[in-house]
Parts: C-alpha cells; structure tokens; sequence
C-alpha cells in the first residue's frame, strides 16, 4: 500500500462556488434521548424539537469544504473574496507537512523495517522528558492516573524491550507531548539536535507501536491515552484537517470501547470509572476545539452518552483497591482546570442546540438566559473562587475559566438578533456585548502572554479566538463610530500581532478569512473618526459581566450594512 497523506494544496486562484443548503444533525437528538447529567441541569433542552441547522459548502473541483458555524458561514455566503480566503495554508510550509501522521505505520504496517530501539531516547533523557510532561502536560490534561502510571513508565524506560506495544505508545505520546512543550534552547541542552527532528523521531515511534498494539482493532485504554496526548499537541504543529480527521478516529474508537457510557452502569472499580469519564471528557473536548478550526460545530454528544463527569479530586485521593468512590472536593484539585473547560465546553454544545431548537423566540432567549446565569454561577462558585492567582496552573485555570464564560456570554447576546435583517442587526448591535468581547479578548491575551504561565503557552497558543475577534470586527465594520472603538482596535491588533508570531502555532484556514475581514473594516475605520476610550477591566478573580439588557437599539453611528461588503454577516435566519 502507497503511504497516504493529507495533502493541503494552494486552491486560492481557483474559482470556488458556494451555496448554503440545509443538513439535518446525524446525532441523536437531546430530546429523544434523556441524557444523564448529575450537575448541570438539561432540562432547558428536553423536548425542544431541533431545527435543520444551515452551513455553507465550498466548491472546488472534485472537493469540498463545510461549515456549519452560523456566525462564520453566514458571513461568508455572499462574500466569494472571503470564500477564497478559507483555503488552507500551502502545502509546502513545513511546520504543516512535517507533522501529518501517515498510513505507514498507525493503519498499515511499516513498509521499511525500523530499529524502534534506535528512536527511543536515553533513559536520562526519557527521565528527564517524563518530569517535563509532568510539569507543563499532566496539569492542563489529565487523563493519566499519576501514582499508577507512574511505576510503570519507569519500568518501560528501563526495559523498553519488555513493555506491551500499548505502553511503549504512550511513552513516545509523552515524549512527544513533553517536546512540544519545550523551546529549541531547552532541547538543546537534552538532546543536542533540531526540535524538528527529535519531535519526528517520537511522532514515528508512536505510529509504530500504535500499530503493533493493533490500535485501530483492538484499542485499550492505554492507546486511547497515548493518542488523545498526541492529539492535544498535535493541533501545536499542524492546524490542517488531517487533525479533524483524526480526533473522529479517536471518537469511534473511543465509542467502540464504551466511554460514552458511564463505567458505574458496568459496575466497574471507582479508578477505572473516573479514567474513562477523564478520556471521554478529553476526547469530546479535543474535537469541538479541532471543529473550531474548521467553522464546524458538532453541538456535542449528550444525546447518546450519559458518562459523568470525573471528580474535583487529586490522584492521590483515589486508589485501584478502592472499591467506593471519593467525593469531590470544594477546593482547587489537580483536576480544577480540567473539569472547569469541560464544564464549559459541554455549556457551549447544550447552548449550541438550544440556539437552534424550535422554540418561541423569547422561550429560547428566556432558556438560553438561565442556562448561562447556572453554569456562571457554578463555574465561579465550585471553582474559580478556590483558585490562587499567584500559583501559575491556578492563575491559568482562572483566566481560561473567565474567557470561557465571556464567550458564553457573547453567544447568547447574539441570539437577540437571530432573524433580524442585516440593517436591523447593525442598528441594534450592543456596545454592551462589544465591551464584554473586548474584555474577553483581553484576559485571553493575558492567558496567552503572561510570563509566569509561560510553561503553559504551548497549549494556550492554539487556541485562536475566532468567534470573539470576528464579532469585534462586524460590530466595528457596522459601528465604526461607537465609543470603545479604539480600545477594540487596540485588542485587535495586539491578537493578531500574536497570533501570527512566526513562533506560534499556524492559526488555520479560518485566519485567512479574518484577516481579510480586518483589512475590509480598516478601509470603514479610516473614514470615521473614533472617541478615545479607557476601560477598566475585570479582576483577575473577576468573572467578566455577562449580563445586562437586551440588545436594545441604539443611534448614532451605525451605516449601511450594504456598504459594507459583509452585508449577512450576523443575518441568521
């Protein structure tokens, strides 16, 4: 068999063709099948009938491109410059191509005999690499049990000859993982070579053992950790679908052994429920986040899967010879972080489909209002309040938690003008919601450049504020005047300055469209003088204000939308 790779080609000079059409969701719907949720409350979503949801596809030859994000697609169907912008990065940029997992290797076997000996590293390096994964890896990701998989990953570095295919896996996604964490003079110092290479070297000792431990026919929970640690740094070298792609293999195989349901039902050993809850958890996460990239939404997974989430403990409070549960904590945990973006994430899928149920407009926004004030409320009182700002990990876990909930926060305000036409969404843009967008990007280019999180940024970097930057960018294409709008700019700036940091991670096939989108309201901008504004943001143990009016009508400064050149870009209907 030929070895298969993703190929990302250039298609921008080519003519793309777009329309917009309806597709029925393929998952079972939330109110046909009662979800099992012990701490968020669904009923909100029970048995409100679903809407067909609108996505836009491109056209391009014999292939295409979907996205289902109403905001993104919405703004994107009558602008073909803007469509042409989606295409992903050339292929021929390195950090891309370099780090696309192939055939060769995860599902075929390896054509050319290899010394997989001779890709391990030295057992003072592996040692060294071990204690990296702890310090910037295990505490954003949780999926290891540390006091077990402890002893066992020194035994395997010892004697790699005699671990299982499975274990030898997951030490080479820890090498992986702890690598990519690393700058270039810190891998000099371990290794004396290119990061590049040694990244390669462990990305190719993965694929090996992952098809020796038959990954794909008979998965464990070892390979699964193996490639959902993979997946998470993966997304830091290559921001092309082969990503998206991988993160369903993941799913189905994770589905296959069961996670999407909880271990309790099969009365299996507290360790054991609470390592699959932490997988499931992981894996659904790392795919809405690879959907983002990608203007996909998934709208989440509850209706067929009743997994609890895991506990608010440390690994120390659970045991395998335990034979009763522990009980959460009301404290900061090693698994606050963690269960914080879960938490939100699952808030944000529940919201998803709610925004598109079929339901009278104001029962909508009424639910939608409710569902956001329960899980601020629970989020700031189970977890941020316990968090310390002067501890690096808890600084993090309380900023990420405050961008998190902003972003709730503006995807609910936008409801108010699902359905308008695009000159009554101009006229009622909020100044209330651009603020509250404004102060979320802030914290997130605080999360992303504070130097005492600098261990963290690995990860942090990845995540590109899409929605929160293109929602900015429309109120000022249509407000050009309103009186934060310096400030705005200002945040808009300093974003993108840091995200296309030849350093960071490639932002993806969506960035293009924004930075067309920026350079179409900078032509606006310059036409209209702006009020000078200074705001205050939020305290770090601050949750930013989520609520406040509706998005009541505002005069002034709005114009045209037909001006603007992205006349459907908030028109929902």
């Amino acid at each position: 068999m030929e070895r298969s790779t993703l190929h990302i080609g250039d298609r921008s000079s080519q003519k793309l063709v777009a329309r917009r059409y309806n597709v029925e969701r393929s998952c079972i719907r939330c109110h046909e099948r009662k979800s099992h949720d012990a701490n968020t409350n669904t009923s909100l979503l029970h048995g409100a009938p679903t809407a067909p949801t609108e996505g836009l596809l491109v056209e391009d030859g014999t292939s295409t491109q979907y996205a289902n994000e109403f905001l993104f697609s919405r703004g994107l169907e009558k602008e073909s410059e803007l469509q042409s912008a989606i295409d992903p990065p050339d292929s021929t940029n390195n950090s891309e191509t370099s780090f696309m997992i192939g055939f060769d290797g995860l599902i075929s076997k390896p054509q050319s005999a290899v010394d997989t000996f001779s890709l391990f590293p030295s057992r003072g390096q592996a040692t060294h690499l071990w204690q990296m994964y702890l310090n910037n890896v295990d505490v954003l990701l949780k999926v290891l049990h540390i006091p077990t998989t402890q002893p066992a990953v020194f035994a395997a570095i010892n004697h790699p000859n005699t671990a299982s295919q499975d274990l030898n896996a997951l030490l080479f996604s820890i090498y992986f993982a702890a690598v990519t964490s690393l700058r270039q003079a810190e891998i000099n110092v371990i290794f004396g070579e290119d990061r590049q290479a040694v990244l390669k070297r462990f990305q190719r000792g993965l694929e090996i053992f992952l098809h020796s431990a038959e990954f794909l026919d008979s998965p464990t929970i070892v390979s699964l950790q193996a490639m959902s640690i993979y997946l998470l740094c993966y997304r830091n070298h290559n921001c092309g679908r082969s990503g998206w792609t991988l993160n369903g293999v993941l799913l189905r195989t994770a589905q296959w052994m069961g996670l999407h349901r909880d271990g309790e039902r099969s009365n299996l050993p507290p360790l054991e429920c609470e390592i699959r809850r932490r997988l499931w958890y992981q894996i659904i996460g790392c795919d809405a986040r690879a959907g983002e990239d990608h203007a996909l939404s998934t709208n989440g997974y509850g209706g067929f899967s009743d997994t609890k989430l895991p506990l608010n403990i440390d690994d120390r409070d659970i045991s395998p010879n335990m034979e009763v549960a522990p009980t959460s904590k009301p404290q900061w945990t090693e698994m606050t972080l963690f269960l914080i973006t879960a938490e939100l994430s699952q808030a944000h899928q529940k919201m998803s489909r709610l925004s598109t149920a079929v339901l009278n407009g104001d029962d909508k926004m009424t639910s939608l209002e409710q569902l956001l004030e329960t899980i601020t409320t629970r989020i700031n009182n189970r977890y941020l309040q316990h968090c310390d700002p002067n501890i690096p990990i808890q600084k993090s876990a309380l900023l990420l938690g405050q961008v998190l909930m902003g972003k709730l926060g503006v995807f609910v305000r936008q409801q108010y003008l699902r359905g308008l036409s695009a000159e009554e969404s101009a006229s009622r843009a909020s100044e209330q919601t651009l603020l509250l967008a404004c102060d979320t990007i802030e914290i997130d280019n605080e999360l992303k450049t504070d130097e005492l999180l600098s261990n963290f940024h690995w990860l942090f970097s990845t995540f590109t504020e899409y929605h929160l930057l293109t929602y900015i960018l429309w109120h000022l294409c249509v407000r050009p005047g309103v009186h934060c709008a310096d400030r705005a700019w200002q945040l808009v700036d300093k974003s993108f300055n840091l995200v296309e940091n030849p350093s960071w991670p490639n932002p993806g096939p969506k960035w293009n469209v924004l930075r067309k989108l920026r350079e179409k309201v900078f032509h606006i901008r310059c036409s209209f003088s702006t009020i000078p504004f200074t705001s205050t943001r939020p305290s770090n143990n601050a949750v930013p204000e989520i609520f406040g009016h509706r998005e009541d009508e505002l005069p002034g400064d709005a114009i045209p939308s037909s001006v603007l050149g992205i006349e459907d870009v908030m028109n929902w209907d």
